[in-house]
């Protein structure tokens, strides 16, 4: 199930020079879904994005609900995809909706609030600290990784930073 999906990231700024050059390139993706009710109703900011993905990559932007029924509907099963989303509750909100990622990759997340520095260009609190675990539990491999170079961490290390 969901074969075709390559990575599924979380990084606030969504499209940009990291994900299209580096890990569009690393997971050979052909696709590129961004998952965000926002977004999705939002056309013209939609488009922007759409017309950040390099040549050859198709860029489609669904709300949660729209990419929910689209794996379920067996979309996902074979293909080279790239997930995306702005953040890290869109995630659970999809993954409560009976959708079972094998991994997902934490990448930017900017340090607004009460947010803890886990990773450089990562910060997260405890809230999303809940949030990853409840993917955790459901079968999802979490780490963060900003950049293909960089090492990833994983979740419990990431959650000892945050004294979790």
């Amino acid at each position: 199930m969901l074969e075709g999906i390559k990575l599924v990231r979380v990084d606030f700024r969504l499209i940009h020079g990291q994900v299209v050059t580096k890990w569009s390139n690393t997971v050979t993706a052909k696709t590129i879904v961004v998952v965000n009710d926002e977004l999705s109703e939002d056309e013209f900011m939609a488009d922007i994005y759409v017309m950040a993905a390099p040549p050859g990559i198709q860029v489609e932007v669904q709300s949660i609900t729209s990419f929910v029924e689209s794996a379920q509907g067996g979309s996902y099963d074979q293909g080279s995809v790239l997930v995306l989303f702005k953040n890290i509750e869109d995630v659970r909100r999809v993954a409560e909706q009976g959708v079972k990622f094998a991994a997902v990759q934490i990448g930017g997340l900017g340090a607004a609030g009460n947010k803890t520095s886990v990773v450089k260009g990562i910060s997260i609190d405890r809230d999303d600290a809940d949030h990853l675990l409840y993917l955790k539990e459901q079968g999802a491999e979490v780490s963060f990784q900003v950049t293909p170079e960089e090492a990833r961490l994983p979740l419990d290390k990431a959650l000892k930073k945050l004294g979790v």
